[in-house]
């Protein structure tokens, strides 16, 4: 009896071992990436900011998935990758949503300059109008003064002096008044400037074409996109780059190159850099708003290629640009 116990006993030792060492073991790392994906696609709007590295990031959790029975080495590798394009799926959302907020600040804020300048300009025209009562009021005294002259010699020399005052007087507050009147219109013409700028980039914006050349189909964003010396993109740029982006997305297996261009003013290396930042702004406005980021390249070219001669203003306009070149199929 003892025997067949202790038989049963072993017996249920062994299955118990054995059932250990079938139990699947939890692929830890994995779990944590799925963890930190999700947690991003859990997030509407950074979600929606990011499509193309989420899916990237997807991918690479599928890869990390499918290599159970791999080497350790090589899923430590695939499991690095897939994190680090985890990363990138929330930087690239983030960035996207902080320009876009600052994008909404910079609208608001030129908003909020050009009301106070209209209001500076009511301003100055409600003080002018404020003098221009007051010199009517002095002007009328000294009218009366003279007047009251009349009645005595002695009087009339003293009244004729406080008119002659008065009348200095009016005249240099008349043209006071002209010179404030003159600035708030001065301010008027300033806003109404920059307005008719932010038109004239929307409606250059709407009406971009695209030329082909030996590269392939180019289209070209002139200087006034950027503000000057600054590798922003304006806020009426950026709210218009529908056509832009229907260019680039005509084709999806075509590669995309963002060339940056300058004149022959300032130093080389300064126009490199601002060249090379005002290509990678565009390239960023672009994968912000869904162009695969793997089709895209962005490279600064400074003053080397020019469209016209940098001797004059025209021709110094022209070279400060942004080509974007839709390269031909391979042959």
């Amino acid at each position: 009896m003892s025997a067949l116990l202790r038989g049963l006993a072993l017996a249920a030792f062994t299955l118990a071992l054995v059932a250990c060492g079938a139990a699947p073991k939890r692929d830890l790392d994995r779990e944590r990436i799925e963890g930190s994906l999700g947690r991003l696609e859990a997030d509407a709007e950074l979600a929606a900011l990011a499509p193309a590295e989420i899916a990237r990031a997807r991918d690479a959790l599928r890869q990390l998935g499918a290599a159970a029975g791999a080497r350790e080495a090589e899923r430590a590798a695939l499991a690095y990758v897939a994190e680090r394009r985890v990363d990138i799926a929330y930087a690239t959302a983030q960035a996207a949503r902080d320009e876009a907020r600052l994008s909404r600040l910079e609208r608001e804020a030129d908003a909020i300059r050009l009301e106070a300048t209209r209001r500076d300009a009511e301003l100055a025209r409600l003080e002018a109008e404020k003098l221009r009562v007051q010199n009517l009021a002095k002007v009328e005294e000294a009218e009366r003064a003279r007047e009251d002259a009349a009645l005595a010699q002695a009087a009339r020399v003293e009244s004729d002096q406080a008119a002659e005052a008065a009348r200095a007087q009016a005249e240099q507050a008349k043209r006071v008044a002209q010179a404030q009147a003159e600035e708030a219109g001065l301010a008027r013409r300033e806003a109404d400037l920059a307005l008719a700028a932010a038109d004239s980039l929307r409606l250059q914006m709407q009406t971009l074409t695209a030329r082909r050349d030996l590269r392939g189909e180019v289209m070209i964003l002139g200087e006034s996109v950027f503000p000057p010396g600054r590798a922003s993109l304006q806020p009426e740029a950026l709210a218009n780059l529908g056509r832009v982006v229907a260019f680039v997305q005509r084709d999806p297996t075509r590669r995309v190159r963002i060339e940056g261009h300058t004149d022959a003013r300032g130093g080389a290396n300064l126009n490199q850099v601002l060249s090379q930042r005002r290509a990678e702004a565009v390239r960023d406005a672009l994968v912000a708003r869904g162009v695969d980021a793997a089709r895209l390249s962005a490279v600064g070219l400074g003053s080397e290629m020019p469209m016209a001669p940098n001797d004059t203003a025209e021709g110094r306009a022209r070279n400060r640009r942004v080509e974007i070149i839709v390269e031909g199929p391979a042959s």
